[in-house]
């Protein structure tokens, strides 16, 4: 996006001030002239039928019912449900009531609540039937529903289902549709243009795969967050920077499910918007993490940090966070580089039901040597509420709900392909940084975490300590001996240092326990090739392409494995 595009996009974002409400004496207050504008712009969009919350707001009888409830949990700011603190940056799409409008409602409520002349209710506002962007260019729904059992654990399920399209389209805009807001917590949209998610879902009936670890093949689209959560607004992407979608590519929908009581049918759909330019620029996101979380039972207040120096100038398009139950807090703010601070979101009432990201009413531009700070808190009480665990548990880093997470996610522009190589070198140099610094703490203090020593051995890799790396490995693999990940990063490491019968041997066991790592038989088949047994490459390279038919390099070998044969013939 040029700096024009960004200028024109600032202006068309800006909002006007919020209408400021004097209060006003007793009985001067009422719904119709003074209450009914704020709930139908606030509230009603979710309080009304088939959207995710549980009763309606449309009218005088529905709000005079619950307006001792509804002045509460609007002094509380619970809802409507906006998480970052007024004042400290504007966002579009600002959901918040502001001062005024709270004491209004309070004061409403506390005169009895009048309904007022008729002649004064305004009319409900007319929202777009089904969709909320408009007619899609594209629906896509999962062909199967699936059944959510009625008791137990949050569920996290992966659906996968192929995206009919027929040639490249540009994508300016995805709506989710959750297909039953009763028991969807939230969904992260991703695309993969490789079948290795689908294979996975096809084991199972109706297709599709437990858990919150995904195959690195299903990403968002790069530079976009795709997620949904209970009152979020889809929004189109900024001019100039829609993005590409391939034919072939599966849509892989993670799933957070919470059991209602009762067995509950599930059967999201996406919409697809479409554009005919093609983007002129496309944004990246960073994100600031702390892995080693590790938060003993009764704290309070445990923190955690994360920092990143930028290595060139940058804009600010959007920003978002994440953590679980425990979060209390969290703030993300940039030290510029004459030592002043710059707010880019804070949070003092973490909510974990209530988790977005945000786009910035104005892009905002940070200079070169500007440090990034993410800070988490944590209450893990018994005085914290949400806390899933009474009593309380120790609570380390993982993926699962009750375990803890600790994001901020950035999107943002650069000015071109030079700064955006450099950005990336540096910013990937920051994250093998945190893996290795967390997963050594770990390794040391248990070694025979298998896990966090292959993440170790690849954080050692990236800066080229080959060495320490085999040694991670070959711990791993001792400590787990059918830890798949860990054998495949050994094979590696000996194919390229020519120990065949070592690399053969490694990745066998890949495949003995995880049969369907194609890059694993992939990797057999050069291994046979290179020692010149051309039926057993041939084999291993056909497995390989059985689990990924886009496997190029596994299609390049196998055409080299086949004319090989043909010249022995000839």
């Amino acid at each position: 996006m040029s700096q024009l595009a960004l200028v024109a996009w600032a202006d068309d974002a800006k909002t006007p001030s919020p209408e400021q409400n004097v209060l006003r004496k007793h009985g001067t207050l009422t719904f119709n002239k003074d209450v009914a504008p704020i709930v139908f712009q606030h509230c009603a969009s979710c309080h009304r039928p088939s959207q995710s919350a549980p009763f309606k707001l449309l009218g005088y009888a529905d709000v005079k019912k619950r307006a001792k409830q509804i002045a509460e949990v609007v002094q509380k700011r619970y809802m409507p449900p906006w998480l970052p603190e007024r004042g400290s940056v504007e966002f579009a799409n600002d959901l918040s009531l502001t001062d005024d409008q709270i004491r209004l409602i309070g004061q409403w409520e506390a005169q009895g609540a009048p309904e007022g002349a008729v002649s004064d209710l305004p009319p409900l506002p007319k929202w777009a039937e089904g969709w909320q962007m408009g007619t899609p260019d594209l629906v896509v729904k999962v062909p199967q529903p699936y059944t959510l059992a009625a008791e137990g654990k949050d569920v996290f399920h992966n659906l996968v289902v192929p995206i009919p399209i027929s040639e490249r389209k540009y994508v300016m805009g995805v709506e989710f549709q959750p297909g039953n807001r009763k028991v969807v917590h939230h969904a992260l949209i991703k695309v993969d243009s490789t079948p290795v998610c689908r294979l996975r879902a096809a084991k199972q009936v109706p297709p599709g795969f437990d858990g919150m670890l995904v195959p690195e093949t299903a990403q968002m689209p790069d530079g976009y967050f795709l997620s949904w959560a209970p009152g979020k607004v889809p929004q189109p992407s900024l001019p100039g920077m829609a993005w590409t979608l391939q034919p072939g590519t599966d849509l892989a929908l993670q799933m957070h499910f919470r059991p209602s009581g009762k067995a509950e049918l599930v059967q999201p759909s996406v919409a697809f918007y479409f554009t005919e330019e093609p983007p002129t620029n496309s944004p990246l996101l960073m994100n600031l993490e702390a892995l080693c979380i590790d938060i003993p039972a009764g704290i309070k207040d445990y923190s955690v940090e994360d920092h990143y120096i930028l290595p060139v100038d940058v804009t600010l398009l959007g920003i978002g966070s994440h953590a679980h139950y425990l979060g209390k807090r969290m703030e993300g703010y940039a030290r510029l580089p004459d030592g002043s601070k710059k707010e880019l979101l804070s949070i003092k009432d973490w909510d974990f039901n209530w988790q977005s990201d945000f786009r910035y009413a104005r892009p905002i531009a940070l200079p070169k040597g500007a440090t990034l700070t993410m800070h988490w808190v944590y209450d893990n009480s018994v005085e914290n509420d949400r806390n899933p665990n009474q009593p309380p548990k120790r609570v380390r880093h993982g993926p699962q709900t009750t375990d803890e997470m600790s994001q901020l996610w950035i999107q943002f522009l650069l000015r071109n392909s030079t700064e955006r190589r450099l950005f990336q070198r540096d910013y990937n140099e920051h994250v093998a940084r945190v893996f290795l610094d967390c997963n050594e703490s770990l390794v040391a203090e248990d070694p025979n975490d298998a896990k966090a020593q292959t993440m170790a051995g690849r954080a050692n890799l990236y800066f080229g300590e080959v060495s320490k790396a085999l040694d991670h490995f070959l711990a791993a693999v001792k400590a787990d001996p059918k830890y798949d990940r860990a054998y495949y990063e050994l094979g590696a490491i000996y194919l390229r240092q020519k120990r065949l019968a070592e690399a053969r041997e490694a990745f066998e066991n890949v495949t003995r326990f995880n049969a369907d790592d194609y890059e694993a038989e992939g990797s057999l088949g050069i291994i046979f090739l290179q020692q010149r047994d051309l039926e057993q490459a041939e084999a291993h390279l056909r497995a390989a392409l059985r689990i990924n038919p886009d496997d190029k390099l596994a299609s390049n070998y196998l055409g080299r494995v086949l004319d090989a044969k043909a010249r022995l013939k000839n």
